[in-house]
Formats: C-alpha cells, structure tokens, sequence
C-alpha cells in the first residue's frame, strides 16, 4: 500500500522538479538596459515562458505626473508570456528612443496599472501621456522592424532604413 502511493507522489515531485528547471533566465545586459530605459530600479521575475524586467517605480498620474513631460511607453507582460519573451529586443529598440520616451515593462499579473488601464491580455504595450492618461496601445509585434514601426508612427517619426 505504501509503495502504491510512493510511486504517483515521486512521479508528482519530478514533474514540479522538470516544470522547475525550465525557468526563463536573467540576462544581465537586458536588466542593465531595463533599467535605463525606464530610468528606475527593476525586478526580474523568471517564469515558465518569459523574464519580466519589472519597473518597480509607479507609472505617472495626475497626482504625481513626469515633472520632464516625456510619453511613458509601458510594456505589459507577464512570466508565464512566451509571446514576450520573443519580444526581448524591444528593451534595445527602445534604447534608441531614451531621450523622448520612458519605457518600462510591466508584470501585468503584480500590477495594479493593468487593471486601472484595462489591460486584458499580454503582451500589451500603452502609451502614457505625463499625466499617465492613455494615448495609444497597441499588442503583439512579430519583428523588431514591426515595433520600431509602431514607435516611429506614434512619435512623427521618419522611420529608419
């Protein structure tokens, strides 16, 4: 009898072991880059489908809006997404647009902004104006030339070639 349950329950603990061992990694650079781009210190959050580089700073609002009146681009993810972790390189895209725009990545799971913006599925990317009122959003990129398109038409920008 005793065998008979050790067996399901060993089986049971291999599974959380294999589920366990295929957490998504912390990649330094893109930390350090995460970082920058939102001007604020992050949590990595590993998961089963994506590393959340998570701004812990609040996004603006009208009781506490960005004294430099930069747009805010807030990047909606969550560490179950492996849609967005084949979205890393918009951490490096945004790299070229840190002088006009704020960019952050958002556990939309751990969140309370999700919510209050109403976003309902990851990934989502919103655009905040300096008094954190929505402006734009848009969802999943398939490319990077994709997302950077989306940036430059937001922003009146010639796109790049």
């Amino acid at each position: 009898m005793v065998v008979a349950l050790l067996v399901p329950t060993l089986g049971f603990a291999l599974w959380v072991l294999s589920q366990a061992s295929e957490q998504t990694k912390i990649d330094p650079a893109v930390y350090a880059l995460a970082q920058k781009n939102g001007d604020t210190e992050i949590t990595a959050i590993t998961g089963t489908g994506h590393t959340v580089y998570h701004s812990n700073k609040p996004l603006p609002d009208a009781k506490a809006p960005r004294a430099d009146g930069k747009l805010t681009l807030v990047w909606f993810t969550n560490a179950a997404c492996t849609e967005c972790e084949k979205e890393l390189f918009v951490q490096q895209v945004m790299g070229d647009y840190r002088a006009a725009v704020v960019f952050v990545e958002k556990a939309a799971d751990r969140d309370a902004a999700a919510e209050r913006l109403g976003v309902k599925a990851v990934p989502a990317f919103v655009w905040l104006d300096a008094e954190g009122n929505e402006v734009g959003r848009f969802g999943a990129v398939a490319s990077e030339a994709e997302f950077r398109g989306q940036v430059t038409t937001f922003l009146g920008l010639e796109p790049a070639d």
